[in-house]
């Protein structure tokens, strides 16, 4: 665990400077244009090229050293960062400028993530894949917990510009941690003592597929396409990034229009706390069964959906905010270690980025449709005078913000039978234990026995393991 543990500092660290450039950036684009198109065009460019390039990224990450990827893709998002602060350097900085260095940022941040999420596969045995998990994603929850508040404390006191610096420095202390990690890997590689951890465990049959880029490129559609648990659970997963992507955009609608900014902030807030509180939970759960956590995650996700929606309390929303983000904790650690129990270590890089591709695709359907059908269909329903006043209103009142608050828990009921497909079908969704102890060759996999490098692999002895094994608690 110890070059897990490493690599899990940099993530921390980096997503507190990531999180303070896209706070301090938003700030400045309303300040600049005074409008929240100008903000949406910021998130768009810092939140798109890592969808669209995360098949790429996923490939590149299986086929070269997975921390070097890391390296590379934090090492260089700093150039980005250098032609957004050039640009506001410039006594009238333009926005379209500010725009192509978040773009160029994010293209090459893009890299890291699937490269990341598979050396989890690398560095530790599959016993502790959940609770790397939990892990991970207490590591990146930093950005939506920490840098709002640091941001906000700094920004008016140094600037946008020196928040910028601190992103540089945090992305240069990362690519610190992945080289160091690199380079124990290889050294334990040369004393023979490095067989990837767990990769004999996470193989699944599959055809062959031509060696080059493009092979490499489509080999992620392929593993996901070949394997009838890892298509179900990339269709589940992407249904509930629609149902997150709802609570996501409609909060604010539902809330402030009985409070004010100041609140609406404590209570996204105390919400995202829920995701730090999820990944403890997760923690504790380490010998839980995946489909287990799935299960009982999403169907604990979606009756807090249901929860926010029956009341606009400030504290009753944040508290059933918390429940949201804690339980989807749970469901996204089940799904994860599913995915790397049905998949081979040296695929897994593409495999992740075929599977962010899709799922957050979730995300952007729910940003294009759930508010122009909250307020064009909904709201006017749940108006003291309409049409589902008496009846739902009874429930879950009536005026602004009730027709959002009955989306989300409609998208909340959804979720619910979600989870009861997801028991249902539990039986696909886990790997055959005979697939976890005879593995038949994954896309591109060595044929005849060979490693990557071309040797029949050997079997290393729970003494051998390159990285300490640990008791789960995951």
């Amino acid at each position: 665990m110890r070059s897990l543990t490493i690599l899990l500092i940099g993530v921390l660290i980096n997503s507190v400077g990531t999180g303070m450039t896209a706070f301090g950036l938003g700030v400045f684009a309303y300040q600049l244009q005074g409008t929240a198109t100008a903000v949406a065009l910021v998130q768009l460019c810092a939140f798109a090229p890592i969808i669209l390039l995360a098949p790429l990224a996923g490939a590149l990450a299986d086929r070269f050293d997975r921390r070097l990827m890391m390296a590379i893709g934090d090492g260089g998002s700093v150039l980005g960062l250098g032609v957004v602060l050039a640009a506001l350097s410039s006594p009238s900085p333009r926005l379209e400028v500010i725009l192509a260095g978040v773009t160029a940022s994010s293209c090459l941040a893009a890299l890291t993530e699937p490269a990341l999420r598979a050396s989890i596969t690398d560095l530790v045995p599959a016993e502790d894949h959940v609770r790397s998990a939990g892990l991970l994603q207490a590591a990146t929850a930093a950005r939506y917990l920490v840098s709002p508040f640091l941001a906000g404390a700094l920004l008016p006191l140094v600037g946008l510009r020196a928040l910028l610096v601190m992103d540089a420095a945090t992305c240069l202390v990362t690519v610190t941690c992945s080289v160091v990690v690199m380079r124990t890997l290889r050294a334990a590689i040369a004393s023979g003592s490095a067989a990837a951890a767990g990769s004999a465990e996470a193989r699944a049959s599959a055809p062959a597929e031509p060696e080059g880029a493009a092979g490499h490129l489509l080999g992620g559609w392929r593993a996901v396409l070949h394997h009838p648990g890892l298509r179900t659970i990339v269709g589940l997963m992407t249904v509930m990034t629609l149902a997150i992507g709802t609570v996501q955009v409609l909060l604010k609608p539902i809330l402030l229009p009985h409070v004010d900014a100041a609140a609406m902030g404590r209570v996204e807030t105390l919400a995202a706390t829920g995701i730090l509180a999820g990944a403890a939970l997760v923690t504790l759960l380490s010998r839980a069964r995946p489909t287990t956590l799935l299960s009982a995650g999403t169907a604990a996700t979606g009756a807090a959906m249901v929860l926010l929606s029956l009341r606009s309390w400030t504290w009753w929303v944040a508290l059933s905010g918390f429940a949201v983000f804690a339980a989807l904790s749970l469901c996204q650690a089940g799904a994860e270690t599913l995915v790397r129990r049905s998949v081979a270590a040296d695929h897994q890089a593409r495999v992740w980025g075929v599977i962010s591709l899709v799922t957050q695709l979730g995300y952007l359907a729910a940003y294009l449709s759930v508010g122009a059908l909250s307020d064009a269909v909904l709201e006017p329903l749940l108006r003291p005078t309409g049409a589902l006043a008496p009846s739902i209103g009874a429930l879950l009142g009536t005026g602004q913000g009730r027709g959002a608050a009955l989306m989300v828990a409609l998208a909340g009921l959804g979720t619910i039978v979600l989870a009861l497909l997801i028991h249902l079908r539990r039986g696909t969704l886990a790997p055959a234990a005979a697939t976890q102890t005879s593995p038949g060759p994954l896309p591109g996999a060595h044929h005849h026995g060979e490693t990557r490098s071309g040797h029949a692999p050997r079997r290393i002895r729970p003494a051998e393991r390159p990285i300490p094994q640990e008791a789960p608690s995951w």
